[in-house]
């Protein structure tokens, strides 16, 4: 969930930069000091510290699925078909063998 959160957050500060972009750029260059420039600024170092953190949240997550995943290595694919038809497990480690089930 601080993989979410973080995502969020950054989305809005970004949308908040990409607003102030446009009313910069709809004022003119010429204008060096203005409100918007300065909101803008400041957004643009909240975008990249918040582009750390979510990166940060998102490296905890690949961790964390990665430990479920090891838990988790009998099947990498399961194939179901839609009319009760066979369903196909291939196994995660390569020198297993595939496993073929039918449907009752």
């Amino acid at each position: 969930m601080q993989w979410h959160a973080a995502h969020a957050r950054r989305l809005a500060v970004g949308t908040d930069k990409r607003r102030l972009d446009k009313a910069i750029k709809a004022e003119g260059f010429d204008v060096v000091f203005s409100a918007a420039r300065a909101q803008q600024s400041k957004a643009a170092r909240q975008l990249t510290e918040l582009k750390r953190k979510e990166l940060a949240a998102l490296r905890q997550l690949a961790k964390a699925c990665a430990a479920v995943r090891s838990r988790l290595d009998t099947a990498d694919v399961i194939d179901v078909d839609a009319d009760g038809g066979p369903v196909l497990l291939i196994a995660a480690d390569v020198g297993q063998s595939i496993v073929k089930w039918e449907a009752a």
